[in-house]
């Protein structure tokens, strides 16, 4: 092969492998190429499809290419909601907030449906960047019982991520527990249009499912975050993708060491239960709404994408592991959803199916 033929290969070579460590990871971009490979005869064969993709739609195409390779991974464990036991609710009154960033306030009557399932005293805390909007959520929210409303403003900057952490701060102070949740639309892409309502509905959807998140937290004290199992149209997408870097950053100023080859799971779509302390490492940053860049309509490669996928790693380095739940009627494949028929099953589940991922380094 001439010498110029080599150096256009070897430099085509190397960004796919920065694309792939950015997209999947260094093991599963392996995975992914092996099965490129294999699909086209191997090597040789594959070369001039990469080449066609890469002349018709260049890098941003063979990344959006390679992502499209389904391959087959062990089974991600969930515990099933709600749980197939009766669980006695009569002296528990957990002390919870809800924090909540609503920019699509119009969504507002909807989530005070699914607040109303939660079968305790909680507060509601919500945020959003407008008076006008404000003085709607406030209607909205006008004869709520279970604890106090608190409607405040807060910059359109970090999406909902710097609200919550920012703006709430104090609230995480005054809470043991508090539900992450926000006005969540995904108008860049129709296949992801009910990512909102399922995240809604694993956390939410009945009084029985928080019932059931809460006998996690009383019966397992080293659990600090409860969590979604992934929706399923990006379960097999779950990386860094552009985030890497700043999520590096972030998280040794936490003291935690995070390598790009590593595991990675994460909370996508930023909506869970947490206990407060679980968060506490990202919490005393004491971040600034000016850390977060302005509001341009990214859909990757931001502060508040980098801090979503530390949430597991900020609930480890609290000290406390993290757990995801799956309602089965939501998903088509079921394969790693438990049913948690008695408390002796939960506490099977939790001695031998808890992942951490800086065990896994």
């Amino acid at each position: 092969m001439p010498p110029r033929a080599v150096g256009a290969l070897s430099r085509i070579v190397r960004r796919i492998r920065e694309i792939g460590a950015k997209t999947f990871g260094l093991a599963r971009l392996i995975r992914v190429l092996q099965i490129a490979f294999a699909q086209r005869g191997g090597i040789i064969g594959a070369l001039p499809a990469v080449w066609r993709v890469l002349r018709r739609d260049g890098f941003v195409g063979l990344r959006h290419a390679l992502r499209r390779i389904r391959i087959e991974e062990p089974p991600s464990y969930s515990l099933s909601v709600p749980f197939q036991y009766e669980i006695d609710t009569r002296n528990t009154s957990p002390c919870i907030a809800v924090l909540c960033h609503m920019f699509h306030d119009e969504l507002a009557p909807q989530f005070r449906r699914y607040f109303e399932k939660i079968p305790f005293p909680c507060s509601i805390f919500i945020s959003t960047d407008t008076q006008v909007k404000q003085s709607r959520i406030r209607r909205d929210f006008t004869g709520w019982t279970k604890g106090e409303i608190d409607v405040r403003l807060a910059p359109n900057r970090g999406r909902d991520i710097a609200p919550k952490l920012i703006a709430f701060a104090d609230v995480h102070a005054r809470f043991r527990y508090v539900l992450h949740v926000h006005s969540k639309r995904s108008a860049h892409d129709p296949g992801l249009s009910r990512w909102c309502e399922f995240l809604l509905e694993n956390l939410l959807g009945s009084s029985e499912t928080v019932s059931s998140i809460f006998e996690i937290f009383a019966r397992f004290p080293n659990v600090g975050l409860v969590s979604s199992q992934h929706f399923e149209p990006l379960r097999h997408g779950i990386s860094w993708g552009d985030n890497f870097a700043l999520a590096e950053t972030l998280a040794a100023r936490m003291g935690i060491d995070i390598k790009l080859d590593q595991a990675l799971d994460f909370p996508s779509g930023s909506m869970f239960w947490a206990r407060s302390a679980a968060l506490k490492p990202l919490l005393d940053l004491q971040l600034r709404v000016a850390e977060f860049p302005d509001e341009l309509g990214q859909l990757d490669g931001t502060l508040a994408h980098a801090i979503e996928r530390l949430y597991y790693f900020t609930c480890e380095r609290a000290g406390f592991n993290w757990v995801k739940i799956s309602h089965p009627n939501l998903f088509g494949i079921k394969s790693g959803i438990i049913p948690i028929t008695s408390p002796a099953v939960l506490d099977r589940y939790m001695r031998t199916r808890v992942l951490t991922l800086t065990a896994a380094e």
